[in-house]
């Protein structure tokens, strides 16, 4: 017959070895406490966003332009109106009796509202070189409206705002003179300026109101100024 061998555990060995489980806890509790934790790796994104000026705004291009009732967008897109030298003589080869450009320039204007009433507005101290100056009502503006006048290929315009207005043609030298005025809505519109040193017309009509032509007894000079377009809330 095989003896089966029993361990007697006392008491007292049994406290003992519960102490030592309680110290081996201990000590791993411990240990926990002291190894480092890591946090999941993270990444910081910058993120911005700016919002524009609320006021009206505009932007603008300049066509120079050589024919009668030219289409603006068919001309030459320039940075400035430079008329050069000035003619007395009509294209029929007949004398005008004063000076006159066969250039003239359109600005094209685009305006953004920002939901704002708006004036679209020129101002021109004249054209001078030293004490002299041309005629004030020599250098014309004539304001404009295209429905056919496009923001994007195939995106025309549309008819004229009801409510809005063209200021009147007549002298560029002026100051704030109105070139357009929107309706109340304040929708977003193109804007033509044609400035202009024209002659007399046919039969000696005048091209704009308050015009003065600049006479052949003018002083030789180059005469050169300044305009500025500018918008506003109304």
């Amino acid at each position: 017959m095989k003896r089966i061998t029993v361990l007697k555990i006392t008491k007292k060995e049994v406290i003992q070895m519960k102490k030592t489980i309680l110290i081996l806890l201990a000590v791993l509790v411990g240990l926990f406490n002291v190894l480092p934790c890591y946090a999941a790796p993270s990444v910081n994104i910058a993120v911005s966003a700016q919002v524009p000026n609320g006021t009206p705004d505009l932007t603008l291009v300049i066509k120079e332009l050589s024919t009668p009732n030219q289409n603006p967008w068919t001309g030459t897109t320039v940075t400035n109106m430079t008329f050069g030298p000035l003619t007395h003589t009509l294209d029929d080869g007949s004398d005008a009796g004063v000076w006159f450009s066969k250039k003239y320039y359109c600005v094209i204007i685009f305006t953004t509202s920002f939901g704002h009433r708006y004036e679209v507005r020129s101002t021109c101290s004249g054209l001078v070189s030293g004490a002299n100056s041309l005629p004030a009502g020599s250098f014309g503006l004539t304001p404009g409206y295209a429905a056919a006048d496009e923001w994007s290929p195939g995106n025309p315009q549309g008819a004229q705002p009801t409510g809005s207005t063209l200021g009147a043609a007549g002298s560029a030298v002026a100051t704030n003179k109105v070139v357009y005025t929107s309706e109340t809505a304040a929708s977003n519109r193109i804007i033509r300026a044609f400035y202009s040193l024209p002659p007399y017309g046919t039969g000696g009509a005048l091209p704009f109101p308050g015009y003065t032509p600049i006479t052949l007894s003018q002083p030789s000079a180059t005469y050169s100024g300044s305009v500025t377009i500018t918008i506003a809330a109304i």
